[in-house]
């Protein structure tokens, strides 16, 4: 594992979270990037000059994707978790092609491991499936190694989509129990930036989770920062308490309310969330400082105003 870390894959490129650290793969300009492509696909990922295109089969065969990541360094996993079968072969394949490093989709919101979300939602019963994985390939195949990113909501991601219950077109704000727990959240660019820094320092981020963030505020500091983005007018907010509101949520989800699975995430992602009180918290091991809240709020509610959504 001395060796660094060049030839990189990444899987998903095209989505909201993949296109970020495509880019951010790309301008560290020590990688030779490949991206997968379902053969079917429509999309061509970006900066098509530069990278190297993998056309594969959507049925995720184990057998073809060990072959087509054959001489990868790193494997990046960059798609959601909408058949967790796929993530469990694509694993499998990466440590059977020889991969040395394997970045699994865990990412935002919250700690898959906590007995509080996955009694809540399949989606981080699963994300646990794949690490439980992870760990037993790792521990069989010496050769094999993973790292988890855990970075909190997807900041900039979810006030623009309107899943944080901060709705800057309404200037509306829900703020679960008083509105003073600080939870870690992180810029899409954040975490693709950690996902660089991970490869660049691969042996110290070997077969562990690394927690990190932009910032770790509570929802009325945000609250406050997007009311002086919004012109300083004070926002109409309500509150709520976090377990009922979970419960009721999960609830709706499972009488079939697809919105609900938002609701879920955003509170799973408040409660209990502030990395910098775990001991996984790599800010520092991977070089990583702090952003200006109030810096990305301005940034943010910017773009949506120049884009007619705010």
């Amino acid at each position: 594992m001395s060796a660094p870390i060049e030839k990189v894959c990444l899987v998903g490129a095209n989505g909201s979270l993949g296109s970020v650290i495509l880019d951010a793969l790309v301008a560290a300009h020590t990688f030779s990037v490949s991206v997968l492509v379902r053969a079917n696909s429509t999309s061509t990922p970006a900066h098509a000059d530069r990278i190297t295109q993998i056309p594969f089969s959507p049925t995720f065969d184990t057998a073809e994707l060990t072959r087509l990541l054959a001489g990868q360094d790193a494997v990046i996993a960059a798609f959601p978790l909408k058949d967790v079968s796929q993530h469990l072969r694509l694993a499998e394949a990466a440590c059977a092609a020889g991969v040395r490093r394997y970045v699994p989709a865990d990412y935002g919101s919250c700690d898959a491991r906590s007995p509080r979300a996955q009694r809540h939602l399949q989606l981080y019963r699963d994300k646990a499936a794949v690490q439980a994985l992870c760990e037993t390939l790792a521990k069989a195949h010496e050769g094999f190694s993973w790292t988890s990113i855990v970075s909190g909501h997807f900041f900039d991601w979810g006030l623009r989509n309107n899943v944080l219950n901060m709705d800057v077109a309404a200037r509306t704000a829900l703020a679960l129990d008083d509105g003073t727990a600080r939870a870690s959240a992180s810029t899409l660019p954040r975490v693709a930036q950690a996902v660089v820094r991970v490869l660049q320092r691969h042996k110290a981020t070997r077969d562990r989770f690394v927690f990190v963030q932009s910032f770790c505020a509570t929802p009325l500091e945000v609250l406050a920062a997007l009311e002086r983005a919004t012109g300083g007018e004070a926002w109409k907010t309500d509150k709520a308490e976090s377990e009922a509101f979970l419960d009721g949520e999960t609830k709706k989800y499972e009488a079939g309310d697809e919105h609900a699975l938002h609701n879920i995430v955003f509170a799973l992602g408040q409660v209990g969330a502030d990395w910098t009180t775990r001991e996984e918290f790599a800010m520092d091991l991977l070089g990583l400082e702090d952003e200006d809240l109030d810096e990305v709020v301005e940034r943010v509610v910017g773009e949506m105003k120049a884009e007619g959504l705010a």
